[in-house]
């Protein structure tokens, strides 16, 4: 059994080595790798900062493993509940390796990139528990999570109930194809784009797509698909829109462990 399964029932029952995916190059973030098994039965996007020695050597490193080319974050054991940003006394910060490649794969057979790294925790992008009892929907719609600035926008696959699959793209908003819920064109302007993104997209912003959602329906790079961006409820104010998402890279995907 991986270390990634290890946990200590004495200190906390969501404690536990929470490997991450790790992306985003110049504004990092951290997707945890979710299972439907405890302690690991989270998704969890962080925002987060890097020491600048580190960020130098993860944006500018060489993937030398074709089928792994991204980064991954090995943390100390810690409970993965204190990144709920609802609960208190929320997590500041997360010690542990940076792996290129994954860090349970062919990555981990490498030197890492750095060691007894200090990653800070800026924001708490989106945390829920999954139920591993749940029963996964087979009629519900495509689902992912975007969060990101207009520059640099990102799907994170809403995962609820196995059978069901782990995928993080990067993505784009086609230009002109942003209507609200009345079919009137939103502003198409660059600083309006990046004002509305960075306001709206932070937490993530649950976001459909008219098709299954199951693993041979996901979406995948250089596909275009409309997408329905949901009304969030009051204070909020934001009322839902539809627009054509270009799928610029897959980041990646898993689906054997969430099956």
């Amino acid at each position: 059994m991986s270390d990634h399964h290890l946990h200590d029932q004495g200190h906390d029952h969501t404690t536990g080595v929470h490997g991450m995916l790790l992306f985003g190059g110049d504004a990092p973030y951290l997707s945890h790798f979710p299972m439907f098994a405890r302690p690991h039965n989270f998704q969890v996007l962080l925002h987060v900062g890097l020491p600048d020695g580190v960020h130098a050597a993860v944006v500018t490193h060489d993937h030398a493993i074709a089928t792994e080319s991204y980064d991954t974050f090995v943390p100390d054991a810690f409970p993965i509940s204190e990144l709920d940003s609802d609960g208190s006394g929320r997590r500041a910060s997360i010690t542990g390796t940076i792996v290129c490649g994954h860090f349970e794969r062919k990555g981990g057979k490498n030197p890492p990139i750095a060691a007894d790294v200090e990653v800070s925790v800026d924001r708490v992008v989106h945390f829920s528990e999954l139920d591993v009892e749940a029963q996964h929907d087979v009629g519900a719609d495509l689902s992912y999570l975007c969060f990101g600035r207009a520059g640099r926008l990102y799907l994170a696959h809403a995962i609820t109930a196995r059978p069901d699959f782990d995928q993080l793209l990067e993505i784009r908003v086609v230009p002109g194809s942003a209507v609200d819920q009345a079919g009137r064109p939103l502003p198409d302007d660059a600083a309006t784009l990046e004002r509305f993104f960075r306001d709206t997209f932070e937490p993530a912003t649950p976001v459909t797509f008219d098709r299954i959602d199951d693993p041979d329906q996901r979406l995948t790079a250089g596909q275009i698909a409309v997408a329905l961006f949901a009304r969030k409820p009051p204070p909020s104010g934001f009322h839902g829109f539809r627009a054509q998402l270009e799928v610029t890279r897959e980041i990646y995907v898993e689906i054997d462990e969430l099956a």
